[in-house]
């Protein structure tokens, strides 16, 4: 039995790894599950049938049950109509986890595109980049000579974002006297270990069907999940 499991990143019902989300859940054997943002999607409405069965699922066990607001639940239009689901539930934006001497921050991820000062410089700048390239009709060779130039270009913005991310994640950990950041939002389950603070993406269950689980007192590893494990 883990200590602790973390789970990113599911948006239930837009894919078709909702079924194998679920057997995993049903097989799950753990004391804390912190489930660390968007488990709904905000593009595809999540099936009720998926969430009863969820629900279900989550009644059925005996764990510590942590539930983070992620930008997908946040931004969700139907999010008010699924607060039968959620009553009795407490929902968190961050929360710091305490294992042996190690302190754990934990968040969605999301709180970056708010607050990150150098994030909104390179949005803006692309997107002004964008127009300045786009704003007169061209011929054909022209407009396609103009894409090339974006797209060789927007990689670059891309991974700059990534960097800076990672950096403002690890720079909150510490804020807040952490060593371990444990998040999501990017969907890429990644482990960086810097002097500031290790950071730790979940991943996700669209692609990757990732957790982070603590298999010791403060030993985090992401593991994989494949059917009939």
């Amino acid at each position: 039995m883990y200590r602790s499991v973390f789970i990113s990143d599911v948006h239930l019902g837009s894919h078709k790894n909702g079924e194998i989300f679920l057997e995993f859940l049903q097989n799950l054997q753990t004391k804390k599950l912190f489930l660390v943002g968007d488990l709904l999607d905000v593009v595809c409405d999540t099936p009720e049938p998926l969430l009863d069965r969820f629900f279900e699922i989550l009644k059925s066990k005996d764990w510590e049950f942590y539930y983070f607001l992620g930008n997908h639940e946040k931004e969700n239009p139907n999010f008010s109509k699924l607060e039968h689901y959620f009553s009795d539930i407490q929902t968190y934006n961050s929360f710091i986890y305490k294992s042996a001497q190690t302190k754990v921050y934990i968040e969605h991820g999301d709180s970056f595109h708010n607050k990150d000062i150098f994030n909104k410089l390179l949005k803006f700048s692309l997107k002004k980049f964008k127009r300045f390239l786009f704003k007169n009709k061209n011929k054909k060779e022209q407009l396609a000579k103009k894409e090339g130039i974006y797209y060789k270009i927007k990689p670059y913005i891309k991974n700059a974002l990534y960097s800076s991310y990672i950096k403002y994640m690890q720079n909150l950990a510490k804020a807040n006297s952490c060593d371990i950041i444990i998040c999501g939002h990017l969907h890429q389950p990644e482990v960086i270990v810097d002097k500031n603070a290790t950071y730790i993406n979940c991943g996700d269950w669209t692609r990757n069907c990732t957790y982070v689980a603590e298999i010791d007192e403060a030993k985090f590893e992401i593991l994989n999940y494949s059917p009939n494990e």
